[in-house]
């Protein structure tokens, strides 16, 4: 089984029935970006403009296979926020990680969802742990998968607050196999697991 089959594989293992999820190696050819599309990476250096155009090839894969009904040529441009300008209805997420994309869409009247990725044997930057903190882990992992952890209940949760989150504001506990965490005085969590060398962590929230 190839890396991105892998990837896949345990993304919906992570997921509920139901939700789609895409994967592809950034070596791979997307698909034409439509011109409201490319506005936002004009000035972007090319390996940008590649990750840019393979995000919105597997969010469109991601959100087709969730059953949502979105036409080819409705652009999926950039909000001021960086996010991805969705159809209202329509709960999707995207991360790039290493040498890999993935995006994960939640059916109609499914959770806002979060998602990410990243290399196990990436270097940790300076800082990471102090950034990051308060948080617990409950397995030899490093740092590194609470970071991922945060980031998939970050994204979960943006959709429906529009909060901009301080890692240091959200207390978690990162257990086996799943994550939990404390959002002022609600609760957020997910599952995570590891394969082919990456952390991948899925958080799914209806606030």
């Amino acid at each position: 089984m190839s890396a991105a089959a892998a990837l896949e594989a345990l993304a919906r293992r992570l997921l509920p029935v139901g939700y789609g999820c895409a994967v592809l190696p950034l070596s791979a050819q997307p698909a034409p970006l439509l011109p409201e599309e490319r506005v936002a990476i004009v000035r972007a250096v090319p390996k940008r403009q590649r990750e840019f155009a393979l995000g919105r090839t597997v969010l469109r894969m991601a959100i087709g296979e969730a059953g949502h009904d979105l036409p080819p040529t409705r652009p999926i441009a950039m909000r001021p926020d960086r996010q991805p300008d969705l159809p209202g209805g329509i709960h999707a997420s995207l991360s790039h990680g290493g040498d890999y994309c993935i995006a994960i869409a939640a059916p109609p009247g499914g959770a806002s969802v979060g998602i990410d990725i990243e290399p196990c044997d990436r270097d940790q930057p300076a800082g990471l742990t102090e950034a990051i903190m308060p948080f617990r882990l409950h397995t030899s992992a490093a740092p590194l998968l609470a970071f991922c952890a945060k980031e998939a209940m970050f994204k979960a949760q943006y959709p429906l607050t529009r909060r901009m989150l301080d890692f240091r504001e959200v207390p978690a506990v990162i257990g086996p196999a799943r994550f939990r965490a404390c959002m002022g005085d609600r609760l957020i969590g997910g599952r995570w697991g590891r394969v082919d060398g990456y952390w991948l962590a899925v958080s799914l929230w209806r606030g």
